[in-house]
């Protein structure tokens, strides 16, 4: 999957991400001319969003391709979230636990203040572990309201490698290549509610959800203050899946087909930051029904297998993996 840099927004945004790893307490304008005169903003906005895309409550595992060319995102996570009976209670605990990880990668050439071109080489990758704690509130047979929090600790490592700077006057100056490396940790708080209802048609069933999440993530970083911040960010995720009988079985246990759209909006997230803020998913798969509940804490219901397609505006991607629910 590659990404074409077009568009001048783009670029710039790219460049102000370069700008980001090798920033200094005092401007650095002998490292990347003109770099300094750019938003720190951005920086800081680029970040979060690659943090928020890839460890948010309710995203599952995707590789996504930018403007057709250099821009690559990856992420993956392995968790679950169950209910739990809370005694002489109307309704249910939630909890849930996950571990996430994702890659950034940008490949581009862009022209220095000098003219020559410099081809640059960025990589970010985050690891983080999520918990997440709330209620279930069922408000008639079909319909139930669950409000729930998370803290997520997520650790951003950046590498940025540069090819083709001039460390002297344009004059008789050779170039160089230079690698430049940073990190980041952030600490992120997330109060979500979803809207969850079910119906049973017969041996169909159809399932529609609704999520949002507001986050707010304090950033932390010894190498580059750049990335010392806060901030406030909100999701909304819209799910829909239709599923019925198979004539598949597997330890006396049925196997039921599956069709899905998702639609997922990063509300406050700028274009700038990755070049989208919503995204499509449409896809099927088969799930193996289980129904096993552990200790009256963690229960799956059906383990299958999902692929799907991705889509929005300059952006195209796959899903394909396992799921248990």
């Amino acid at each position: 999957m590659v990404a074409n840099v077009n568009s001048a927004s783009f670029k710039r945004s790219v460049l102000v991400l370069v700008a980001g790893a090798v920033v200094a307490p005092e401007p650095n304008a002998d490292v990347l001319p003109g770099v300094s005169a750019l938003s720190d903003t951005i920086v800081r906005e680029s970040a979060i969003a690659f943090v928020n895309t890839t460890v948010s409550p309710g995203l599952e595992g995707a590789s996504l391709t930018v403007d057709d060319g250099a821009r690559e995102q990856r992420r993956s996570s392995l968790g679950f979230g169950a209910e739990f009976t809370l005694k002489k209670s109307i309704f249910n605990g939630y909890w849930g636990l996950a571990l996430v990880d994702g890659t950034l990668n940008d490949n581009f050439e862009l022209p220095a203040d000098a003219g020559q071109p410099v081809q640059f080489d960025l990589t970010r990758d985050v690891l983080a572990l999520r918990g997440s704690l709330g209620l279930s509130f069922p408000m008639n047979q079909h319909f139930k309201l669950r409000p729930y929090i998370s803290l997520s600790v997520s650790d951003l490592q950046n590498e940025i490698l540069v090819d083709g700077l001039l460390t002297a006057p344009p004059a008789g100056s050779a170039t160089t290549t230079q690698v430049f490396n940073n990190k980041a940790q952030m600490l992120s708080t997330i109060g979500s509610l979803d809207a969850l209802y079910s119906r049973w048609f017969g041996d169909n069933r159809l399932e529609l959800s609704a999520h949002y999440h507001l986050i707010y993530t304090d950033a932390f970083s010894e190498d580059n203050p750049v990335l010392q911040t806060k901030a406030w960010n909100d999701v909304l995720q819209l799910k829909s899946m239709y599923s019925g009988p198979t004539n598949l079985t597997t330890i006396g246990r049925s196997w039921r087909w599956l069709v899905y759209a998702n639609h997922t909006n990063f509300i406050s997230q700028e274009k700038i930051s990755l070049g989208y803020t919503s995204l499509f998913e449409f896809g099927a798969g088969l799930e193996w029904r289980m129904n096993i509940k552990l200790l009256d804490l963690f229960g799956v219901q059906m383990l299958g297998l999902k692929a799907g397609v991705i889509t929005s505006t300059n952006v195209e991607g796959f899903n394909v993996g396992l799921s248990a629910r």
